[in-house]
């Protein structure tokens, strides 16, 4: 039998998107399936002793305090050389380039990258590229579109490149829903429009406040739209609200821990995103039955079927996102059973568990190949 494969995990940061959560909720669970984890942080994690305690494996922090700090490659490599594992599985911009050219000096033989979003281009980013995929035993992607995609832009062959969905733990319980629209001072008996999300160009948050705007003019009901999350565009998007006239119906919660359990709270869900893989908040929104609203992202179709799990609008325009706004304060105010088949396909479409036992099994793969 072989021995329990022994795993490093390489991330930017532990705190804050959706990629970081999915590392804590993977890394938390691994060891239950037999293998050994330990966390290396390039920057500091973001995690105080409890969130360190919660996570029950071993976390290292690297200490890079910024882009120009280039001392941090050495310290890194050293680490890795010092820990050996039989794979190294990195993570974002940080793991995709230093983290396993590390791993690569560090004389460690097989690696992973989890493609979480799309790298900026530029022939030296491809070259660098070329080089460090040669080297990487498997890439982990969320959905075949993507895996289609990847393949085609990054020129690795579709044999090397796994489809693992994305899995998410139930969102912890909430007290109240009264109680927590009183905390968090919004209206007890408005419908409420939920976006949890970086503030940021691609979550595209000034459409939903866009729409917002033609939603009211056209609906009797009185709607909100609540924004939890911190991001460069965070001030553009508080005076767009208030040059529509909106700063009483937007509500910015900024960045929360506890944005998942929030959507309790909440009664739709709105993704106005221009892009995405597989939105973790997506998942956390179905799982709390809120009715889904979102833009006609590449592969949103693996996600949601309009009119049976969610309201897709037909383009990107706030006119067209009003509509499916529209559409679905429609079905929120009917008995149209949407909410629990929401609910349902959520559960069976982000499921945490099998996430992990698909990474466990090809890590297990990956070292019974090398043993």
């Amino acid at each position: 039998m072989l021995a329990r494969p022994r795993v490093v995990h390489l991330v930017p940061k532990l705190l804050e998107g959706g990629a970081e959560a999915l590392v804590r909720s993977l890394c938390a669970r691994l060891p239950a399936e037999g293998v050994d984890v330990t966390v290396v942080s390039v920057y500091p994690s973001g995690l105080d002793a409890a969130r360190k305690s919660l996570l029950g494996v071993p976390v290292i922090e690297i200490g890079r305090r910024g882009r120009g700090d280039v001392q941090y490659f050495p310290r890194l490599v050293r680490t890795l050389r010092d820990l050996q594992p039989d794979i190294v599985h990195a993570h974002l911009h940080t793991g995709q380039y230093g983290g396993r050219l590390a791993a690569i000096l560090a004389g460690i033989g097989t690696m992973v990258l989890t493609i979480h979003g799309e790298e900026p281009g530029g022939p030296l980013r491809a070259t660098i590229d070329r080089v460090l995929h040669a080297r990487t035993a498997r890439f982990i992607v969320f959905t075949e579109t993507q895996r289609k995609d990847v393949s085609e832009r990054e020129h690795v062959s579709l044999e090397r490149i796994v489809v693992i969905p994305n899995g998410i733990a139930r969102p912890a319980h909430l007290t109240s829903r009264e109680g927590s629209r009183r905390d968090l001072g919004l209206p007890p008996d408005a419908v409420l429009m939920y976006a949890p999300a970086r503030l940021s160009r691609v979550k595209n948050q000034c459409l939903a406040i866009g729409a917002l705007s033609r939603v009211i003019a056209q609906n009797r009901k009185e709607v909100h739209l609540v924004i939890a999350g911190a991001g460069p565009d965070d001030a553009a998007l508080r005076a767009l609200a208030h040059e529509l006239g909106l700063a009483g119906r937007v509500h910015f919660l900024g960045f929360r821990s506890d944005a998942a359990s929030l959507g309790q709270a909440m009664d739709i869900f709105v993704l106005p995103s221009l892009s995405e893989r597989m939105p973790l908040a997506l998942g956390e929104a179905m799982m709390n039955g809120l009715i889904p609203v979102s833009t006609p992202w590449r592969g949103v179709g693996e996600f949601l079927e309009d009119g049976s799990t969610g309201c897709i609008s037909t383009g990107f325009g706030a006119e067209q996102f009003a509509a499916a706004m529209l559409r679905a304060l429609e079905i929120h105010a009917s008995s149209d059973p949407m909410q629990e088949r929401v609910r349902l396909y959520g559960r069976a479409r982000f499921d945490l568990a099998e996430m992990v036992s698909r990474h466990a099994g090809l890590y297990r793969a990956l070292a019974g190949a090398i043993a």
